[in-house]
Parts: C-alpha cells; sequence; structure tokens
C-alpha cells in the first residue's frame, strides 16, 4: 500500500508530464499549423521531455526502494550485533 506522500508524488509527476506533453502538442501543432518549424521542433521536444520526466521518476523510485532494502539489512545487522554484546 502507497504511503500518502508516495501517492501526492506520483499525482504532482503524472500532471507535470501531462501538461508537458499538452503544451508540446499543441506548440507542435500550432508551429505546423502556421508553418513555424522552430516552434514544431520545440514542441516536440516538450513532447519528448514530458516521456523523460515519467522515466527519471521511475528511475528515482527504483533508487529509493535500494536505499530502504540497505537500511532494512544495516538494521538487522545492527540488532544481530547488540544482540551479541548483550550476552546471553
Amino acid at each position: 500500500m502507497l504511503r500518502s506522500s508516495s501517492r501526492a508524488a506520483r499525482t504532482i509527476t503524472v500532471l507535470a508530464s501531462a501538461c508537458l506533453a499538452f503544451d508540446g502538442a499543441a506548440l507542435a501543432l500550432a508551429g505546423w499549423w502556421l508553418d513555424h518549424p522552430a516552434f514544431v521542433v520545440i514542441g516536440g521536444a516538450l513532447f519528448g521531455s514530458s516521456g523523460l520526466v515519467l522515466l527519471y521518476w521511475r528511475w528515482y523510485r527504483r533508487q529509493l526502494e535500494a536505499i530502504a532494502a540497505a537500511r532494512r539489512i544495516l538494521r538487522e545487522e545492527t540488532d544481530a550485533m547488540r544482540a551479541l554484546l548483550r550476552g546471553p
């Protein structure tokens, strides 16, 4: 189950990506319609960056999960060392 902060981060990321995609598509379409190639290129770059936002967010989530797993392992090792130091 996702925590509320994770759910909020997902919502914000999806909204940011959707906004970039919409702006890019609208700018590219306007550039094509008005025959301005620079607008088409910039719109394509914005549209492509919306996908990059989602890819980076997925990479970021995987890194957070790896850090959490490492912290769990470290906590288990610390507990084992404390139990060893306490003795029987």
